[in-house]
């Protein structure tokens, strides 16, 4: 019998945030792989569990080249910030190849779908839309794909196919999620919990500043 331990969204961000520094990951950086692990869990992406699953993929520094991101196997937990900026500012599509869990990078794309801008995200058979107005996944697979593509534009979004979670029933997670709490797997959240208490003295910026905050342009 699976146990479940009742949790807010912000004690689960808080968490989060200290196992993400714990890894390595710079300041700044840390709050947003937190938000991210937060926002899937809240809407029922599994936020927790691909958190857990990345802790040993947080912490190095992604390399870009033209329309390409290199992230050497991190987690879009601390890559993804990056890559729906770039995908953005530069107005191309953007292939990051050699990513952990790519869907978690959607977290980041409704973040920044504002002002008339969408973005349409594409790892192994699945995709997701994310608009002003709506956002849309299509899963088909579980989330083991290492490539994963971004498309940015204004105006009318693309349309996605087979559409398996849209914007309603996202929108009813996430007020079940502050009105409820989130019910994470006892054994998830003890081993996250342990990550974090590796938290013991402010780490110093030369110690951090190889994780996962800078990008290396020279490839």
């Amino acid at each position: 019998m699976t146990v479940t331990i009742r949790t807010s969204m912000s004690e689960l961000e808080g968490m989060a945030r200290k196992a993400l520094e714990a890894a390595g990951v710079a300041s700044g950086l840390d709050r947003d792989g937190a938000f991210a692990a937060a926002w899937c869990e809240a809407h029922g992406l599994g936020g927790l569990a691909i958190l857990v699953r990345d802790l040993d993929a947080l912490s190095g520094v992604p390399t870009h080249s033209e329309k390409r991101i290199n992230a050497g196997g991190l987690s879009a937990l601390v890559v993804g910030p990056l890559a729906i900026d770039l995908a953005m500012v530069m107005d191309l599509e953007l292939r990051v190849e050699n990513i952990r869990s790519p869907s978690a990078a959607l977290a980041y794309a409704v973040r920044r779908a504002r002002n008339d801008r969408w973005f349409r995200l594409v790892w192994g058979d699945s995709e997701a839309l994310a608009a002003e107005a709506q956002t849309m996944i299509s899963l088909t697979n579980p989330d083991v794909a290492t490539e994963l593509t971004i498309s940015c534009g204004k105006g009318a979004p693309p349309i996605i196919s087979d559409v398996t979670i849209n914007s309603v029933e996202l929108e009813r997670r996430r007020m079940r999620a502050l009105k409820e709490g989130l019910f994470l797997v006892r054994e998830t959240r003890e081993t996250l919990l342990e990550a974090a208490k590796r938290v013991l003295v402010p780490a110093s910026e030369s110690s951090r500043s190889g994780a996962g905050a800078e990008v290396d342009d020279n490839e």
